[in-house]
């Protein structure tokens, strides 16, 4: 297939389309793009103006957020795994890569979800979070606090990808949960337990401190206790489970 020398392609781009300059202005110059993703961009209006409203919302949640860090660094992460998730890879220098219609749909939804993620309204005081909201979407491990086993705990587990779903959920150990149930901690505690379920409650408790007292949520698989979701104030979540205790960060949401 012929490709444009990079020079001649980026000045078709920008002269191709007026509408991304004028109306749908993305967060940075696309003259100047240089990574796959951002020609991406700036090929597409729509994405383009995705990008922009991202980054107005982006600054003004930052204003506002409790720990400024963590959301910068939860927006670096997201904007460093985008292309990825959408399957574009990086391509030579002298040339602008060509775009699939699913690439092009999978950075958009990519967009509207996390605009979603910095939209979401913070649940109400003692409110029991939604557990679709909470739990679907990409997240990475970001400190293990404790582990059953020494060996999971050495094990290079921190920055590791993990995608929640409640229609499919994997412990650290490999325990897994094709279709559990949700309900809140609270709930669970007025259930009869059998011991392990007990041990399992009581990592509840170590969470306590981080999540400031929050009520989380605990997923059942045929019946049983599986694992335990608390969200913390910095907008990590606290997963407790058989296997150990951890830390997850949100990368992306699903719409």
């Amino acid at each position: 297939m012929f490709r444009f020398p990079l020079a001649v392609a980026s000045l078709l781009l920008v002269m191709s389309l007026p509408a991304v300059a004028q109306d749908a202005q993305p967060s940075f110059d696309c003259a100047k793009a240089s990574a796959p993703v951002e020609h991406a961009i700036c090929g597409d209006a729509t994405l383009a103006k995705l990008d922009g409203d991202l980054a107005t919302r982006y600054t003004e949640e930052l204003a506002r957020a409790g720990d400024p860090d963590a959301l910068r660094n939860e927006q670096r992460a997201w904007a460093g795994e985008r292309a990825n998730a959408c399957g574009i890879l990086p391509g030579a220098d002298d040339e602008v890569p060509d775009f699939s219609a699913d690439q092009i749909g999978c950075l958009k939804d990519l967009y509207n979800a996390r605009l979603s993620a910095l939209s979401a309204a913070a649940p109400a005081e003692g409110a029991v979070p939604d557990a679709a909201q909470m739990l679907n979407g990409l997240w990475q491990l970001t400190e293990m606090v404790d582990a059953a086993d020494p060996a999971l705990k050495d094990a290079a587990q921190q920055g590791r990808l993990i995608r929640l779903d409640r229609h499919g959920l994997t412990s650290l150990g490999g325990q897994g949960c094709a279709g559990p149930t949700l309900e809140s901690i609270a709930e669970v505690r007025a259930r009869p337990l059998d011991a392990d379920e007990r041990a399992l409650i009581a990592k509840a408790d170590k969470l306590g401190a981080a999540a400031e007292g929050k009520d989380g949520i605990a997923g059942f698989c045929l019946g049983r206790l599986f694992a335990l979701y608390v969200p913390a104030q910095d907008g990590s979540l606290l997963v407790a489970d058989a296997s150990a205790v951890y830390r997850l960060q949100r990368l992306t949401a699903k719409p």
